[in-house]
């Protein structure tokens, strides 16, 4: 068989696929490190482990002809539960160089959620990241009626189970098949209107819908790179799950269309991602807003534990940073003296950079929420500003973004190129172009009605204005889906559901939208609690007393616990507080057909609420 290089060189790969751009541009750049993880064979490294161009092309290769041995069709669901890794990848292009869809599954899910959106998708194949995953998936494999045929373990399983591949195994398999021109003509028949990937996402309901990403909409937000200069000079440290829409487009595609370097981060946890950043010293970061303010905290906190001159010193640097940098994007002028201070102060700012391995960033980015103007005018003050976007799942994601050349803070900014952007009678943020989706997974006629309207632009459900310069600005959401700092979406309905059994809740309603974690309020059910503290002998003198009861605190603490651990760990509710007040129609926390008015709660409730989020656990 020929080599690789020789085959893809001839094969003349247009761009109208995911992997034909992929491909076309890792030729060029055949013996570049392209990306980085702390991995060797599947097993976790100490250090970051280069991976090179062609490593990664004949590795994509192999699995894919390995993936036609296993029968798989054009149009087919594959799917890939698994950490973040370099393996997680090669999967992904691999998957979609047969012509297949890729379907994410996100790595923290469930059994039950796992095994619903398998069957949900009839998918017959599946990659898993670890033993975690393994578990879940081969006991689904192996219930009546599963759709699953095979599971192919990204890491050494060592196992001789019926339907269980290794990754290594498959790739044997591949590299004997002979079959790297058939994956190459699997390529070529690729259209930008076939399906590339079917993304999972919560409805208001708590239900799963999988929204259906082609080709095209993924190539479509090239059109990011009009007014963002990247190359194959930049290094991506790439921490967002591949399996959020941001991660995977953002990051793994965008690493493929420029040819960047990407350096993997298995982890979500931030004391992890602030080693990587400082060992990869990257110049392009993808995050989330939580990202960014954990590390506005982590330097103030560092500035506040110096002594009085240095910390008086930092401050002033601070204060005047952001001074400057708010007339800046104000277009305002900066007066002598402050340009003079400014560059004295100039040694505080690189030092915090540097500090943080960030003395290399070009470009910070921000999306899947709200981004602080506090955290967005630090980072500009010590000359990093964040550029804010938004979007969705369904637009795959971006359709906003702030310019360079014009940030402003507290907006998303203006469409990218080819979107056009509306709103509605209602407020609604209305989206068409070529990045928003083509639908929900078995939708209905019914169902398209209601999130498209007649002239094709799809319903967002966030509400929005535009400023004067057409920067948009979000400020609130239809939907009931609560979305925290760190960039998950949750559907609180879904989760309050869970304690209708409980004999001494009434209510619960969940928060945590824009912050850390979840908590809740909760309501009892006086009746049964009154009976238990009488069963109990406890005493008290109003239900304000009793709700502040050691024992009584305790008592739904292990009620709350044993539901909320079974949920993923960004779904479990951290702290609650037990109210002494019933929710009513008529006090405004109900509303007429008895759901709740979640602003007005967080509204009236607001001291009760901030007090379950201290600024010393913002970290």
């Amino acid at each position: 068989m020929r080599k690789l290089n020789e085959i893809l060189d001839s094969a003349g790969l247009g761009e109208s696929s995911i992997p034909g751009i992929e491909i076309n541009t890792y030729l060029k750049l055949w013996n570049r490190v392209i990306f980085l993880s702390k991995e060797r064979n599947g097993k976790r490294a100490d250090e970051f482990v280069p991976i090179r161009s062609r490593q990664f092309l004949e590795q994509q290769f192999f699995l894919a002809a390995g993936l036609l041995e296993l029968g798989v069709e054009k149009g087919e669901f594959v799917a890939v539960y698994s950490p973040n890794s370099l393996r997680y990848a090669i999967n992904v292009f691999a998957i979609l160089s047969v012509g297949a869809v890729f379907v994410p599954i996100y790595p923290t899910l469930g059994k039950e959620i796992v095994e619903y959106l398998l069957y949900d998708s009839e998918t017959r194949y599946i990659f898993v990241g670890d033993e975690f995953q393994y578990e879940k998936v081969y006991a689904v494999m192996n219930k009546v009626r599963s759709p699953l045929r095979r599971v192919i373990a990204n890491f050494p399983a060592g196992s001789d189970e019926k339907g269980v591949l290794t990754f290594d195994q498959l790739i044997a398999i591949g590299e004997k098949s002979e079959r790297i021109e058939e994956v190459v003509e699997r390529i070529r028949d690729i259209s930008e209107d076939d399906l590339a990937a079917m993304l999972y996402t919560l409805g208001s309901d708590g239900a799963f819908k999988g929204a259906m990403l082609s080709h095209g909409n993924f190539i479509a937000q090239r059109e990011v790179t009009r007014f963002i200069a990247m190359d194959s000079d930049d290094v991506r440290l790439a921490h967002l799950p591949l399996s959020h829409v941001f991660g995977l487009s953002a990051d793994l595609f965008g690493s493929a269309l420029v040819g960047s370097s990407m350096a993997i981060c298995s982890s979500f946890e931030t004391e992890e991602i602030l080693r990587n950043i400082s060992e990869i010293r990257p110049t392009l970061i993808n995050s989330v807003p939580r990202m960014y303010e954990k590390i506005y905290i982590y330097v103030t906190q560092r500035i506040g534990r110096l002594g009085r001159i240095r910390r008086s010193v930092c401050r002033a640097a601070l204060e005047l940073g952001k001074t400057c940098f708010i007339k800046r994007i104000q277009a305002e002028r900066i007066l002598l003296p402050e340009r003079m201070l400014e560059r004295v102060y100039s040694i505080v700012f690189r030092s915090i950079r540097r500090s943080l391995g960030l003395s290399n960033i070009r470009y910070l980015f921000s999306g899947g929420g709200p981004l602080s103007v506090d955290v967005a005018y630090f980072f500009g003050s010590i000359g990093l500003p964040i550029l804010e976007g938004y979007g969705l799942t369904e637009t795959s994601p971006v359709i906003n973004m702030n310019r360079p050349e014009s940030i402003r803070p507290g907006t998303v900014g203006p469409p990218i190129p080819g979107i056009e952007e509306r709103i509605s009678d209602e407020g609604e943020i209305l989206v068409r172009g070529p990045v928003v989706f083509r639908g929900y997974y078995k939708m209905s006629n019914e169902m398209r009605d209601e999130i498209f309207t007649e002239e094709g632009f799809f319903k967002t459900g966030d509400i929005g204005t535009f400023d004067e310069d057409g920067n948009l600005i979000i400020t609130e959401r239809l939907k009931d889906i609560i979305i925290t700092s760190g960039g998950k979406n949750i559907a609180p309905m879904m989760i309050e559901q869970r304690f209708d059994q409980e004999n001494l809740i009434n209510h619960i309603c969940i928060v945590g939208d824009r912050r850390k974690y979840l908590t809740a309020l909760v309501v009892p059910n006086f009746e049964n609690l009154i009976r238990y503290a009488r069963d109990h002998n406890i005493t008290y003198r109003d239900r304000g007393d009793l709700v502040n009861n050691r024992e009584i605190i305790a008592l739904y603490k292990n009620s709350i616990d044993s539901i909320s651990n079974t949920f993923a760990r960004f779904e479990q509710i951290k702290k609650f507080s037990l109210l002494p007040n019933e929710f009513s129609v008529e006090t405004g926390e109900l509303s007429a057909n008895y759901k709740f008015r979640r602003n007005f709660i967080e509204q009236k409730y607001k001291d009760i609420i901030d007090e379950m989020y201290p600024s010393s656990e913002l970290i």
